[in-house]
């Protein structure tokens, strides 16, 4: 955002002059989600920044302007390189965003690639949840099917994956409300082993039972020479 050489009194930025007439709200504070200088994924930004704006209810010059102060370091100086008035509307903003930083963006995975998680032999259903769920986040478009399948298909040969082949579960959150119940008998059933270990008892270094037999060798005394006995004899 600059001054025009040729006018002192006018601005010259990307924005419109509807958005930069858009007033901001009376009680402005700036938003608590980071600032975005061009290094991360521009849609983590973006997802942030327009959950916030939809519970603030922003009008559309606002969320432009608003989202603008969000932006720093390289992202701040990509701005001011914009074409005049090339941002008409907050969706103009977006594209132009995405696609110059879409380099940092993280490319998702496909569905396919979550039939590759296996749960590890003493892995707990617990942790093997935790660890699939965490890859489904970088997989938006997998269907309810593929989660069930692709879980199921992971599982070890044990209880729980016996109960899934009788009675599939309709969607994956049936699925996990089934897997709440598998796993409290799982760790009911490791605490149980835990209380049934019998402590080995641990050797004393109580000398006092100890028998001590009297130094021998060749720098111990010798015992005490003794005179055989004399039996006296018979006249």
């Amino acid at each position: 955002m600059v001054i025009s050489d040729r006018s002192p009194e006018r601005i010259v930025t990307p924005f419109s002059q509807r958005i930069l007439d858009d007033p901001l709200p009376k009680h402005y504070q700036n938003l608590n989600i980071g600032e975005y200088s061009g290094t991360t994924d521009p849609e983590d930004h973006l997802y942030k920044f327009e959950s916030v704006a939809l519970l603030q209810q922003f009008f559309d010059g606002v969320e432009c302007q608003m989202f603008l102060t969000t932006l720093g370091g390289a992202a701040q100086r990509w701005f001011k390189k914009l074409s005049e008035n090339s941002i008409r509307r907050f969706k103009d903003f977006h594209k132009v965003f995405l696609h110059h930083f879409s380099s940092n963006r993280k490319y998702h995975k496909t569905p396919w690639s979550l039939f590759s998680i296996k749960q590890e032999p003493k892995e707990s259903i617990r942790a093997y949840i935790k660890r699939f769920n965490q890859v489904v986040i970088d997989v938006p478009n997998a269907t309810t099917e593929i989660l069930v399948s692709a879980y199921s298909q992971g599982l070890n040969d044990n209880d729980f994956f016996k109960n899934l082949i009788r009675n599939p579960p309709i969607n994956f959150d049936l699925l996990i409300e089934r897997a709440t119940e598998f796993i409290k008998v799982e760790e009911a059933q490791v605490a149980r082993k835990k209380e049934n270990v019998v402590p080995i008892p641990t050797p004393t270094n109580d000398r006092s039972t100890t028998p001590v037999h009297p130094p021998w060798g060749p720098r111990a005394d010798p015992p005490p020479h003794r005179q055989p006995e004399l039996i006296p004899q018979a006249v």
